[in-house]
């Protein structure tokens, strides 16, 4: 049965993939579930299961308590102090990271309780819409592959038994139904006007295009799998690598150069630049952020919340890791106040700036520039700045302890921006070198 069922969702993206622009159209809607402009437009009847609401009501209530502790726990503001700053920041990306589950089974709890399914015909094509008022999911189907417009009865075989009496179609071959306990006189009036706005609903199917020989998922598991890095368009520049000379590369050399800087000529110590280096990691997970955003689209909803609850407990992590190890020289090595932490960054900020520009060129000239953005996956890209962040700080942690073992800083201090350098510009030419496919 299993392997029955798989088979039929194969075949159905092997249809999909031969329609190519006639295929189904899914789409996320912020708005109103109906457009403007529709030729027709109906409220369709929707079966409500209260088994269904109460279990997804069950668990949104308890996915969402835990969120009135955190939301407590974060009316108690920090008392200045750093520990009380990490604890309240832990708490606070938790608490975002966790929203997403309690968004999600919220939307599917108040979608069983007040959702409604819509139809439309507009601009010679049908719109189905589920979803609540404001927020909805559906799907758009070209008139050309529309036939066969009918009223059926439930079937428990094809899982259409909680519908009750409702619509259907074929497109292309394949059946599509909507509504649920839709009476006689209702549908009968639905089916008389598609008929009349597709009038070519009852004439003989056209040819379909051949089918792809292998299922379009297998395909695109199979290139994932053979890439060892990150798949990218054609480039803006013809596809050529990034080099040392490249203009992302020559910008993120100059960038680390600052440090050296700070290291000759203003005294800065291991603790400083463990700090400068980790807020470099929040300017990854900025610009992070943005690729996400474009590759997700409204996907980015629950995909942002989520990467910025996740990453932000990783950087507040580390931060207490940077004061309570290398710290000495920055403030009490028990606890620093916020306002220390502050002044710190403040007068770390020529090379903060330097580090956020290096990473805004490179996001531009690579990511929007060069296309990267096309063919990525939202969950890879959410999990991308991690390979280059460890990396980094295990290069950083290897060069702190060096610094402290020589008992003389300068020179561990220059070998670990000098190591730090090595490992950040590799990285950055293996991220953004174009993909050679299959």
């Amino acid at each position: 049965m299993k392997n029955s069922r798989q088979q039929k969702f194969a075949d159905k993206r092997r249809l999909r993939a031969a329609l190519g622009d006639k295929a189904p159209k899914f789409s996320f809607r912020l708005g109103p579930q109906g457009n403007a402009d529709s030729e027709f437009a109906v409220s369709l009847p929707f079966a409500r299961s209260w088994v269904a609401i109460l279990i997804a009501g069950a668990f949104f209530a308890a996915f969402a308590f835990p969120l009135f502790g955190v939301a407590s726990t974060l009316i108690d503001t920090p008392d200045g102090s750093l520990f009380s700053l990490v604890s309240f920041l832990f708490t606070l990306f938790w608490g975002l990271g966790w929203s997403v589950a309690v968004l999600g089974l919220g939307l599917v709890f108040c979608a069983l309780l007040f959702g409604r399914e819509t139809l439309a015909v507009g601009q010679q094509q049908l719109s189905l819409r589920m979803g609540l008022p404001g927020i909805s999911f559906g799907a758009s189907y070209p008139a050309e592959y529309l036939r066969n417009f009918r009223r059926e009865l439930p079937n428990e075989r094809e899982g259409t038994a909680w519908r009750g009496e409702h619509l259907a179609f074929d497109y292309a071959g394949e059946a599509v139904g909507f509504g649920s306990n839709i009476d006689e006189v209702k549908a009968a009036f639905i089916l008389k006007e598609l008929n009349r706005l597709f009038p070519a609903a009852t004439d003989p199917l056209p040819p379909l295009p051949e089918l792809p020989a292998e299922d379009p998922l297998l395909v695109k598991e199979k290139k994932l799998a053979q890439q060892a890095r990150p798949m990218a368009s054609p480039a803006a520049d013809g596809g050529k690598p990034n080099t040392l000379g490249s203009a992302s590369s020559i910008a993120l050399i100059a960038a680390n150069c600052i440090p050296l800087g700070g290291v000759l000529f203003l005294g800065w110590d291991i603790g400083e630049i463990m700090l400068l280096f980790w807020a470099e990691s929040g300017v990854i997970g900025f610009y992070n952020l943005l690729k996400l955003i474009r590759v997700a689209g409204w996907g980015a909803v629950l995909y942002g919340p989520f990467f910025l609850g996740h990453y932000g407990g990783f950087m507040v992590g580390h931060l207490l890791f940077i004061y309570g190890f290398f710290g000495e020289n920055l403030g009490e090595v028990v606890d620093v106040s916020v306002g220390q932490l502050l002044a710190d960054l403040w007068m770390l900020s020529p090379a903060l700036a330097a580090f956020f520009i290096s990473h805004g060129i490179s996001y531009v000239t690579n990511f929007i520039g060069r296309r990267e953005y096309i063919g990525k996956d939202a969950a890879a890209q959410m999990g991308e700045p991690y390979k280059r962040i460890i990396v980094m700080h295990l290069t950083i942690i290897f060069g702190g302890f060096l610094s402290m073992m020589f008992g003389s800083a300068l020179p561990a201090l220059l070998l670990l921006i000098f190591l730090k350098v090595g490992t950040d510009l590799r990285g950055h030419l293996r991220e953004h070198r174009p993909s050679t496919g299959l």
